[in-house]
């Protein structure tokens, strides 16, 4: 069948079922237009005729993964596209894909549907009713709902996912069918036809509804609002016994005429009580769009429900549905000269296409379904919490039709919370963390940018991978694989440098004594901080005495036989053997072997060495050993903090430096290993290395420099931690003891050539450029550079 005779055969849904009610009566929300007359209904739709059966298939591959992306799910069953054009499942409208993705069906999950009566002879419907049962006794036996309204709303929430029409929204989820219409009034004709719902019949099919295990009812019905609490009260109870409660806002849905103000401006009843303090947060109130995310006129507006209000598809749905001779049951039989407004000759139930916000409701309950059995921890409240927060915001650039006013953004008085979205309510929400012993830690800070000697040891050693983390919702979600945040490069900071190229520097020399000192320059005024003060001066004094020397400073450090880059900052950790804030050493030779002692404190950070070595005139050699510490970081980086603890190092260094003079060139080197040890983690055999070269030599009046470095790196050494990995369904967690290597992927090397000159007896030039490869120890790094220029004139 083509397009165009699909077109021809497209049943449609009319709201017949809203006429003048008694004020304790109500009905059921079948289309768009309140009080429009029945309309000839014409044939259902009919998807393509099945092909011949396919021969025996060969054996199964292989099972898929459990899990799938959103496209495998996205089938023709999915998005309803066997049916003529305009006519479509809802799905993919609400992004259900993304929920069938992360395992979400609705399996374990019982929705009662309180409606007409539901056909379970029906394909579609075949094993996902768990039971009906009828409040009204003694009804007889042609008293049915030959409109199928029952069937329709049930089928959006569990008809079967088999390969042929649509599926529901909750497939695997099971419907307990409650029948609660009043007797014979969906047989009632005239402008009061249509199902009709007492309070008392309602009343006892929500009892029920809680009494057999239903997590969710929907209820797409409504009428006049009146004072009787009686069915309020009813859902209010339910409520309260952590049922969610799913109504459908109604379709009055009128604009204003000349005689008339206009209709539908507020839910119906029940549906108005969504939101009220005593619904708990756990009742909703469903309007309609069409597929172009419009509501339609006949959809009531949110008013006072406007936070506990969602919009969902409800405009020319594809729904299954009774078969067309109970429907329509005066309609001749299909031949072959006969084709249309007719009926097909099977007796097995029939797609239909559906508008009206009864079919609205039941995508927003086959959502909760999703969402509680995927997140079986989840409160009631907060499954129909995440929906809401979801929800894409219904905004509005001309007045509604209805009220009046633009939809705004945010929620608002039409569109409530917004178009129901699952591909984001299934996503994490708000701030989400992992939980290390008892400890709770963003996944910012567990994912925070990989930088110092450990790099990117997480993504590399995969220890987050497959771990349970828990959104704002306490809802579970598994990373499968980790990305921890790029690190910065650990270039020095310029506009520091440029500032302290403006300060004054001094020295002066009496005897055996040397005092320097620098004096940076007053910061820029900055309103934003007119608090702040001139950076300390930095000095150094020594004194040398016989074969010895003594010295103290603040800034820099003692001399070292090799110099460290000039762009390029090591922020692996402590200091290298007694460079810090404040520092002192000794030395003391005798004969040609040279002993010293140094430490330095700051910034958290401390170090204390010894060593020994010959320092000659155009050699030089030291071998030291350090202690250091830092309060701060793990070894430049985070560990500690990570898993929710405070990120500090000790480590034990060898060191060896050496320099060499050879004509005019000046070599050195250095290299170190260290211990390391991490307080509050079971970590062990952790240990750096780091080494770094120079060469020297005078160029253009001035001097040259090449260097070549590796900052501490960690070259081996485990972490042993309890990793999240399952929320059970009462919201405990499930740890299991992992183990991972501290070992980054890859090894930063940095280069540099720096040269100085004076132009000048006052004025110095410098120039230096810096090239980064694999920054942080991560191997798939950008290289990074830097450059540096510098005149600088002293007065």
């Amino acid at each position: 069948m083509d397009d165009t005779q699909r077109m021809q055969v497209v049943k449609v849904v009319r709201a017949t079922l809203l006429a003048s009610l008694a004020a304790t009566t109500l009905v059921a929300c079948a289309g768009g237009g309140g009080s429009s007359g029945p309309s000839t209904p014409s044939p259902p739709i009919t998807p393509p005729p099945p092909p011949p059966p396919p021969p025996p298939p060969p054996p199964p591959p292989p099972p898929s993964p459990p899990l799938n992306p959103p496209s495998f799910y996205e089938t023709p069953e999915y998005f309803g596209s066997a049916f003529s054009s305009g006519n479509r499942s809802g799905l993919g409208q609400i992004g259900a894909s993304t929920a069938y993705s992360r395992g979400a069906t609705g399996q374990g999950i019982i929705v009662a549907v309180i409606d007409t009566n539901v056909d379970t002879t029906i394909s579609e419907l075949t094993g996902q009713i768990v039971s009906t049962h009828d409040v009204v006794s003694g009804r007889g036996a042609s008293d049915i709902d030959t409109d199928g309204h029952g069937t329709m709303v049930t089928s959006v929430i569990v008809a079967n996912k088999n390969g042929v029409g649509v599926h529901g929204v909750a497939y695997e989820a099971k419907v307990l069918g409650i029948r609660a219409d009043t007797p014979a009034s969906c047989a009632s004709t005239g402008t009061d036809a249509g199902c009709k719902f007492g309070d008392n019949n309602l009343v006892a099919a929500i009892n029920y509804a809680v009494a057999n295990g239903a997590k969710i009812i929907n209820m797409s019905l409504g009428g006049e609002i009146d004072a009787n609490q009686q069915l309020e009260n009813a859902i209010r109870s339910a409520a309260s016994r952590g049922v969610l409660v799913v109504i459908a806002a109604g379709n009055e849905g009128a604009v204003a005429t000349g005689t008339t103000g206009a209709q539908g401006t507020q839910p119906t009843e029940p549906a108005y009580i969504a939101g009220e303090s005593a619904s708990l947060g756990r009742v909703v109130a469903v309007g309609a769009v069409d597929s172009a995310g419009n509501m339609p006129t006949f959809s009531n507006r949110a008013a006072q429900t406007q936070n506990f209000y969602l919009l969902a598809p409800g405009v020319r749905v594809v729904v299954p549905g009774v078969d067309d001779n109970v429907r329509v049951p005066t309609n001749p039989s299909c031949s072959a000269t006969v084709t249309t407004n007719c009926n097909d000759l099977d007796n097995e139930g029939d797609y239909w296409s559906a508008s009206g916000t009864s079919f609205a409701a039941p995508h927003v309950a086959g959502a909760l379904a999703l969402m509680l059995d995927l997140f079986p921890n989840i409160t009631p409240e907060n499954a129909l919490a995440a929906l809401l927060t979801t929800a894409d915001d219904y905004v509005t650039t001309t007045p509604d039709a209805i009220l009046g006013v633009n939809a705004g953004a945010g929620a608002d008085q039409v569109g409530g919370r917004g178009i129901l979205n699952l591909a984001r309510a299934f996503s994490p929400i708000g701030t989400s963390s992992f939980t290390f012993d008892a400890e709770q830690v963003e996944l910012s800070q567990a994912l925070g940018p990989a930088s110092g000697a450990l790099g990117d040891w997480a993504d590399h050693s995969g220890a987050f991978n497959g771990l349970v983390f828990q959104d704002v919702f306490k809802r579970g979600f598994v990373i499968e694989n980790t990305r921890t945040l790029p690190g910065k490069t650990a270039f020095s900071d310029f506009s520091l440098r440029a500032e302290q190229a403006r300060g004054h520097a001094r020295a002066f020399e009496m005897g055996d004594a040397q005092l320097s000192w620098f004096n940076a320059p007053q910061p820029a005024y900055d309103p934003r901080a007119p608090w702040a003060e001139a950076p300390d001066a930095t000095f150094q004094f020594s004194y040398a005495f016989g074969n010895g020397r003594v010295a103290v400073g603040r800034g820099g450090g003692p001399q070292r036989l090799t110099p460290g880059l000039m762009l390029v900052d090591d922020r692996s950790g402590p200091s290298m053997l007694g460079s810090g804030d404040s520092w002192s050493s000794v030395s003391q030779a005798f004969g040609p072997i040279m002993f010293d002692a140094r430490t330095s404190h700051g910034g958290g950070r401390a170090a204390e060495s010894i060593g020994i070595g010959h320092i000659a005139e155009d050699w030089g050699v030291r071998l030291g050993y350090a202690a250091l510490s830092d309060v701060n970081t793990a070894l430049g980086g985070s560990l500690q903090s990570r898993f929710g603890g405070e990120d500090a190092t000790r480590m034990r260094a060898v060191s060896l430096e050496a320099s060499r003079d050879v004509g005019l060139w000046r070599f050195s080197g250095a290299v170190e290993a260290a211990d390391v040890t991490m307080d509050r983690l079971d970590v062990s055999g952790l240990w750096t290395s780091s080494w770094s070269l120079s060469a020297q030599h005078p160029f253009a009046g001035g001097a040259i420099r090449l260097s070549a470095a590796q900052p501490r790196r960690s070259e081996g050494g485990n972490l042993t931690f309890n990793a999240p990995v399952q929320v059970t369904r009462s919201g405990r967690i499930v740890f299991e003891s992992r183990t991972a290597a501290l070992v980054p992927s890859g090894r930063e090397v940095d280069f540099e050539t720096a040269w100085s000159t004076f132009l000048g007896p006052m004025t110095t030039f410098e120039a230096a450029a810096a090239l980064s490869l694999q920054p942080n120890h991560v191997a798939e790094a950008e290289a990074a550079t830097a450059f540096w220029l510098s005149v600088r004139h002293a007065w």
